[in-house]
C-alpha cells in the first residue's frame, strides 16, 4: 500500500509540474524578424554529350555570381560543391539577376578529349554561362548545355 500511494504521489507532482509551469517566451532584440524575400534557382546539370561516355564527364563547376564580369573574376556569391551522382542543385537568392556558370571536364586518356570536342586532351574543360532573373517565392530553372 506504501509503494502504491508514492506512485500516485509521484504521478500527481510529475503531472503539475509539468502543467503548472508556463514557458518564459524569451526574446532577443537584436533579432530582426522581418521577411526577407528569396526565390529558389533550380539547376539541373546533368551531363549530355553525343562523342563520349558520359561517365568519362565529370562536373567541376556551378557558380552564381551578379554580373556576368565577377564570374570571369571568381568572384561568386554562391557556389555548389558538385558531384557526379547529383544532377540537381539548388541556390535560395533575393530577388534580381544573375548569371551562372557552369564547368564540365573530360577524363578520357590519350586524344579523346579532343576527338570528343573538348579544347586539349584528358582534363580539358568546357564552360557555359547564362543569365537568369529570381522572383520572389518562385523556382527559376536552369538547365546548363555546353557545345
Amino acid at each position: 500500500m506504501k509503494t502504491f500511494l508514492n506512485r500516485v504521489l509521484l504521478i500527481v507532482l510529475i503531472l503539475l509540474a509539468t502543467f503548472s509551469c508556463e514557458p518564459e517566451v524569451i526574446t532577443n532584440p537584436d533579432i530582426d524578424n522581418t521577411y526577407i524575400p528569396t526565390g529558389i534557382l533550380e539547376v539541373n546539370f546533368e551531363i549530355k554529350h553525343i562523342w563520349m561516355p558520359t561517365d568519362r564527364i565529370v562536373r567541376v563547376g556551378l557558380h552564381v555570381a551578379e554580373e556576368a564580369q565577377l564570374l570571369y573574376q571568381g568572384n561568386y556569391i554562391q557556389s555548389a560543391n558538385v558531384t557526379d551522382n547529383m544532377p540537381f542543385y539548388s541556390f535560395h537568392l533575393p530577388p534580381g539577376s544573375y548569371y551562372y556558370e557552369a564547368i564540365i571536364a573530360c577524363i578520357c586518356s590519350g586524344d579523346s578529349c579532343s576527338a570528343g570536342g573538348f579544347p586539349g586532351n584528358q582534363f580539358a574543360q568546357k564552360h557555359t554561362m547564362g543569365k537568369f532573373i529570381i522572383y520572389d517565392k518562385e523556382k527559376t530553372l536552369v538547365t546548363p548545355t555546353f557545345q
